[in-house]
């Protein structure tokens, strides 16, 4: 990078720190665009000896994978544990890491106090930051009450998606997506989707067949209660199963006494608003990183360690232990029957 200093050229060396928050910024910015969830782990303090030092970033995703610096071989299992956490609950938190946390006065009600027993025992304080994807909202429709659904879903942050065979961006500016085709929609829901069929009595039987087939949740039908029950003896009819039909909500929105399309969209993104909040406990880690997830613990300095991920193993007395640091597993060897109590 050239620069001008005192009227000369200058040359100005980026620092490793620097490219690396370019990567993970680069990075972050993918995983959001994907709508995939994420921590973003910052070191705001420390206490030397540490490796890592205030402003220094990682990203945790949901899988477990860890990118970037916020520490060595100690803090990191640490900080991936927490973060999972974090996705799971959606709540932003502060992580102290210290020899004896318990006795730092942090002065902060809320933060995470975690014994970190490395050899250097230094003290970090890393904010977590959980980086959730928008919820999504699935507008099925083109009525009066379907577009004002979407332009007030996308002023609560909802990522809009306008469904419809004549959906356009003039019919629905606030869209971030439109999609003309009911065939496949169902691979475009997830459980952080919300569907609201408003098609007014057109297809609404061909939008809930496709739709109960995916994993909203929540489908909210925008029918009176006669012609929503109608709706679902049909689909009865067409060997839909009664668990599936159990999910339509009919007709859709808490009763507030709407009237006009605007007053019955804010019913519907009201209970939907309420559905979330009461449901939705976060991102749980993916099914396979539960399944293959193991952990054990480092007999000399108690750190959590993942077994699939360890570097340093001794055998004793046929069981397996597993070490933070190549120094942990020689203290172990120089005196194995001092610390062989197996924990995991």
């Amino acid at each position: 990078m050239q620069a001008v200093l005192n009227g000369q050229p200058a040359t100005i060396r980026r620092t490793r720190q620097a490219d690396m928050f370019d990567d993970l910024l680069e990075q972050a910015t993918v995983l959001k665009e994907q709508s995939k969830p994420f921590v973003l782990a910052t070191v705001v303090a420390c206490k030397p000896p540490t490796s890592a030092k205030p402003g220094a970033k990682a990203i945790v995703q949901q899988d477990g994978s860890f990118h970037g610096w916020v520490g060595g071989s100690c803090a990191q299992p640490l900080v991936t544990q927490e973060s999972l956490k974090a996705l799971q609950d959606g709540q932003a938190r502060l992580v102290l890491l210290a020899p004896n946390p318990q006795e730092v006065d942090v002065g902060l009600e809320g933060t995470v106090l975690i014994p970190m027993t490395c050899q250097s025992e230094g003290t970090l304080a890393i904010y977590l930051e959980p980086c959730l994807p928008k919820p999504e909202l699935f507008v099925i429709g083109q009525s009066p009450m379907a577009r004002s659904l979407a332009a007030l879903g996308d002023s609560l942050e909802f990522r809009v998606y306008a469904c419809d065979p004549s959906a356009t961006r003039e019919l629905f500016p606030n869209a971030e997506t439109l999609v003309q085709q009911l065939k496949g929609m169902r691979e475009l829901i997830g459980p952080r989707s919300y569907v609201v069929v408003a098609t007014m009595g057109h297809y609404d039987e061909e939008a809930l067949e496709e739709i109960l087939s995916g994993k909203a949740g929540y489908v909210g039908l925008v029918a009176s209660p006669r012609r929503g029950r109608a709706v679902i003896e049909y689909l009865q009819g067409r060997g839909i199963s009664s668990d599936a039909l159990q999910r339509v909500k009919y007709p859709a929105g808490l009763d507030i006494g709407a009237e006009t399309p605007e007053e019955i969209a804010l019913s519907i993104l009201t209970e939907i608003v309420q559905r979330m909040r009461a449901d939705w406990k976060g991102v749980s880690p993916e099914p396979a990183t539960q399944a293959t997830r193991v952990d054990s613990i480092d007999p000399i300095c108690n750190m959590t360690i993942n077994v699939a991920e360890s570097r340093y193993h001794s055998n004793y007395n046929g069981t397996t232990f597993h070490f933070c640091c190549l120094s942990c597993k020689e203290e172990f060897e120089r005196a194995p029957d001092r610390y062989a109590v197996p924990v995991s």
